[in-house]
């Protein structure tokens, strides 16, 4: 088999996207911490949601200046243990584990029905002493304040509690297996208890701008990428290659938990010697998988990679991918992640034939290993 020298710089740059990327990766497979060290983040947690006591309310804001009930606890989360929850209070719901009053930790969030719009409508973080801080729309105190369960305002609104931070008790083994039995969880949210635990293993309750009551300029996103192309063989060899880069734009609708969207993309394409716009027609999972397709826009005369033969682009049907991401790193109101792209887009002979097998793999896949922006519209109020 043939074998070529690559470009070296390109190699390099792969190789520590791609150490960023897995070492980013390790914290999607964590492990369970253990009761100490989940007493140690709740604390964290609920330490830095007193920070913003006094803080004034405004609808759809996570912080730092203002925020609303689900906002603060999105903040909050992120900022002192990395992690990012959905973003409404109805989606925290479903996201958590529900609990007993009984079992109820600092730390723990409190939902509420304060009106007949939804079945939750509010939410707070509890502090203990059967004191939670939440974000309050209006009242005689509003803004991020301190308030009781035992206020008469309070106590028919209470619906239930909520755990997304393990337990920071330890528990003996009969009591582990009562916690986790749901016989034991409050029967009235038995339901949503199933329904919560599965969206924790799967992730899928919309991604962290996901928010349902937004109207539909607040609930716009919108995200940029950077990233480097990369493939593995070309029709008559087997070795990595440098396929070019990729500047990519996207906008997406956060108002339902398949959150539909469109972008374009500047790709050059190294391998091939061209210059391609894709028109992305997408559909966003979650924070952390995108797939997307649509028709392709080529500049310039493609030649198969290695073996410079003549082939032709296709306008449609042009591009079909998936986009990976690891979780984020805030940077103010950014949203920073490191990104996996597996893309292929069709190529034909001159007389629009279809190409082999490996000359169709050979032109069309490539992958991408970048970074990714996002910022939601309150970015730009």
């Amino acid at each position: 088999m043939k074998m070529k020298r690559t470009n070296p710089l390109a190699n390099r740059t792969l190789i520590i996207f791609t150490i960023l990327f897995s070492l980013c990766c390790l914290k999607l497979c964590a492990e369970d911490v253990s009761p100490a060290q989940a007493q140690v983040n709740r604390e964290k947690f609920v330490a830095e949601s007193k920070k913003y006591v006094g803080c004034p309310y405004v609808y759809g804001a996570t912080g730092p200046d203002s925020f609303d009930c689900s906002g603060l606890i999105y903040y909050a989360a992120n900022q002192s243990l990395g992690l990012q929850l959905p973003r409404t209070s109805k989606a925290l719901y479903s996201f958590c584990r529900i609990v007993p009053k009984e079992k109820m930790e600092e730390g723990d969030l409190l939902f509420f029905k304060t009106n007949n719009t939804a079945s939750i409508t509010h939410v707070g973080i509890y502090i203990g002493g059967s004191q939670f801080i939440s974000a309050i729309s209006d009242g005689p105190n509003s803004g991020v304040i301190i308030s009781s369960l035992n206020q008469e305002y309070w106590q028919p609104k209470y619906v239930g509690c909520g755990q997304f931070l393990a337990s920071g008790k330890s528990k003996s083994s009969s009591e582990k297996n009562d916690f986790d039995d749901e016989k034991n969880f409050n029967s009235s949210h038995s339901k949503n208890s199933k329904k919560s635990a599965q969206n924790s293993k799967n992730n899928f309750a919309g991604s962290s701008f996901y928010n349902p009551d937004a109207d539909f300029l607040d609930s716009l996103t919108f995200d940029g990428i950077i990233a480097c192309g990369w493939s593995l063989f070309s029709p008559n060899e087997f070795m990595l290659k440098w396929r070019g880069l990729n500047f990519e734009t996207n906008v997406r609708i956060s108002r339902w938990l398949l959150e539909p969207g469109f972008g374009f993309g500047i790709r050059y394409n190294h391998g091939i010697n061209v210059v391609q716009i894709p028109l992305m027609f997408s559909a966003t999972l979650n924070d952390y998988v995108r797939f997307y397709a649509g028709p392709v826009i080529t500049f310039g005369n493609p030649q198969m990679i290695s073996t410079k033969k003549e082939i032709d682009s296709s306008f449609f049907p042009g591009i079909l991918g998936v986009t990976f991401s690891t979780p984020c790193f805030s940077i103010s109101k950014a949203k920073v992640q490191i990104i996996q792209d597996v893309s292929y887009t069709v190529f034909n002979n001159p007389d629009n034939a279809a190409l082999s097998f490996i000359e169709s793999a050979s032109a069309g896949f490539v992958m991408f290993t970048g970074i990714k922006v996002t910022l939601g519209m309150d970015a730009f109020k």
